[in-house]
């Protein structure tokens, strides 16, 4: 499953806007008064400004799997401070066989960027922006996270990659995941109580369709990984 485009809502719209595009240099596709269209490697990220509410996500990008200890580096070359933990600012998943570091933006949205070692895409290049390959994860905590999941294998035959189905679980595969939570979990590693926020989500599965996840409620859609 690959992830194509995540919009999410943006009330620092400004200091957000600037940061992907001038701190993260991502590429910028389309740039109005009011949303930012970005794109990361393979994916697009949309933002769109909307004040009603603070607005927080977890969003994650796929980075080369021999890039986990130079990204830290440039991370702090732009003078974004990871978040640590136990005086560790990576984190190694040896479930998932991948090591990550998370931020956060001007938006609160805890971004991660990680490096999965099963993925055959190393570089011998000095890591930049162009190595954030594409969106891995987004986060969507839920109020009945078994229902969530009937229903994305029932619409659109995504099955539980990871996690125990009851809290926690991470639907799709290694190239892309919904981190499908129970909102009274918190977030790893800050410890933050989740939010539910409308969320739009377009994928590339092998089925096809759309639904309305959630009491917001989210919106998946997916289209067939032929188109």
């Amino acid at each position: 499953m690959k992830i194509r485009e995540v919009i999410l809502h943006s009330s620092n719209y400004e200091a957000t806007k600037q940061f992907y595009r001038d701190t993260l240099q991502l590429p910028v596709l389309e740039e109005n008064a009011d949303s930012l269209v970005i794109q990361a490697g393979e994916s697009k990220l949309t933002f769109i400004a909307d004040d009603r509410e603070q607005a927080y996500y977890h969003i994650a990008f796929t980075i080369p799997d021999n890039k986990a200890n130079e990204v830290l580096e440039w991370v702090r070359s732009k003078g974004i401070e990871p978040i640590a933990k136990d005086d560790a600012a990576q984190y190694p998943f040896p479930n998932w066989n991948a090591t990550a570091l998370y931020f956060y933006d001007p938006d609160g949205n805890l971004v991660e960027l990680i490096a999965h070692h099963s993925l055959s895409n190393a570089t011998n290049e000095p890591f930049s922006s162009k190595d954030i390959l594409r969106i891995s994860e987004i986060g969507l905590p839920v109020e009945d996270l078994p229902a969530a999941l009937r229903q994305l294998h029932e619409s659109l035959s995504l099955e539980k990659w990871s996690g125990d189905g009851l809290q926690f679980a991470a639907v799709g595969d290694v190239e892309g995941l919904l981190i499908v939570i129970d909102h009274k979990r918190p977030w790893f590693p800050d410890e933050r109580m989740p939010g539910i926020f409308s969320t739009t989500v377009k994928l590339q599965t092998e089925r096809a369709g759309s639904i309305e996840l959630g009491p917001k409620p989210y919106r998946i859609e997916s289209v067939n990984g032929q188109a």
